[in-house]
């Protein structure tokens, strides 16, 4: 048996608590005061108070609150500070959601959207001096489907984490197998800032619909600007993969079934702008919408 205190936060923290509720597990959980995290993720937690005891920090640095923490058993983070426990002498387990060595870092998730991966994953690894870098000790596949979005994705994560604490407080941390990443393999990723997000309509029908389901809730949402405004596009699918159709940002058609937008291949069919229901779009059949225009 393995005592675990679970640190987590954030929209992935909900479903994970969620999820230990239905089980039956309730560790102990430490997270985030109310207000103190400045993103668009932090949660209230709150409404679980009735089920788990919870500890509420105002710091993200391990020494600053160790009197607070007291015993804490063996930390287990899910979607915590990856730095929290920098200067800790005691093993601690981070979960991670891809299969690492790829997509170590932050924005792994609208990373491996961004890229098209069918395949992500679940990681659980001891902490090291490495950002996501040390031995693994539980890895799971979990699969991207076409129609999935990063809300679905991070269910699927949630219900792995779930499972993973479950076998993890039946036995001993030392019954794990543990085994080096692979060095070679790594990837590292910047955090993704909302300049990232911005559509293109010059690119594929295919490319620009994984894009902006990369950044979908609940992340900041890719968007396009035109005529001094912003458009939040939260939902889209490929409606032609490919072809001509078009200067790139003309608008083909508008319906209630959404916004069709020539790309540079291809059409991408908007079914979800923030703002707006889809016969209400302000701009007509004919205009352009996108950034670049060709003038030649």
């Amino acid at each position: 048996m393995t005592d675990i205190t679970l640190f987590t936060a954030n929209v992935t923290g909900m479903m994970l608590l969620e999820d230990l509720r239905a089980a039956g597990i309730f560790p102990r959980v430490v997270t985030y005061a109310k207000g103190f995290q400045r993103t668009g993720l932090a949660c209230d937690f709150s409404r679980f108070e009735r089920d788990f005891i919870i500890t509420y920090l105002s710091t993200n640095n391990y020494d600053e609150c160790r009197d607070v923490l007291g015993e804490t058993g063996l930390p287990v983070c899910v979607d915590f500070t990856k730095d929290f426990f920098e200067t800790a002498d005691f093993p601690v387990v981070y979960a991670h959601p891809s299969l690492l060595p790829l997509y170590r870092g932050y924005s792994a998730v609208t990373e491996q959207f961004e890229r098209g991966a069918a395949i992500g994953g679940a990681t659980f690894y001891i902490r090291s001096e490495r950002v996501d870098g040390g031995d693994i000790i539980y890895q799971t596949p979990l699969r991207i489907d076409f129609e999935d979005y990063p809300e679905d994705y991070l269910a699927k994560y949630a219900i792995a984490c779930a499972d993973f604490i479950k076998e993890l407080t039946g036995k001993p941390l030392d019954a794990f197998d543990k085994r080096p990443q692979d060095e070679a393999a790594a990837v590292y990723l910047q955090r993704k800032r909302t300049r990232d997000a911005l559509i293109d309509f010059n690119r594929d029908a295919f490319s620009l619909y994984n894009h902006i389901r990369a950044y979908s809730k609940p992340y900041f949402g890719a968007y396009f600007l035109c005529k001094g405004e912003k458009y939040t596009v939260w939902r889209a699918k490929p409606e032609k993969w490919q072809g001509d159709y078009g200067d790139a940002g003309s608008v083909l058609s508008v319906s209630d079934d959404g916004v069709e937008i020539a790309c540079g291949s291809g059409t991408i069919l908007l079914t979800e702008i923030e703002g707006f229901r889809n016969e209400d779009f302000p701009y007509a059949v004919g205009e352009n919408i996108g950034l670049f225009r060709l003038s030649f």
